[in-house]
């Protein structure tokens, strides 16, 4: 699961794909911006076919917070 999120965060970053760990900011590691992270939002709904709620996903602060919900989601 980890690795789908890192590909999907690696289209949307100038970080290199080995660079991002679960425990990477989202917005001071990776440099996310609001707009970015709405995409990326997106991209992993589509991706996971799943839906992300506003509230989780304002919520989320590092790439394991992503990948942790998405896992409870999925199980």
């Amino acid at each position: 699961m980890f690795d789908k999120v890192a590909d999907i965060l690696d289209k949307y970053t100038k970080i290199k794909r080995e660079d991002i760990k679960p425990g990477s900011l989202l917005i001071d590691d990776l440099g996310l911006n609001s707009i970015s992270y709405f995409s990326i939002v997106l991209d992993l709904e589509e991706t996971f076919d799943i839906e992300i709620a506003d509230d989780a996903a304002s919520g989320m602060k590092t790439v394991g917070d992503l990948v942790n919900y998405i896992e409870k989601l999925k199980t």
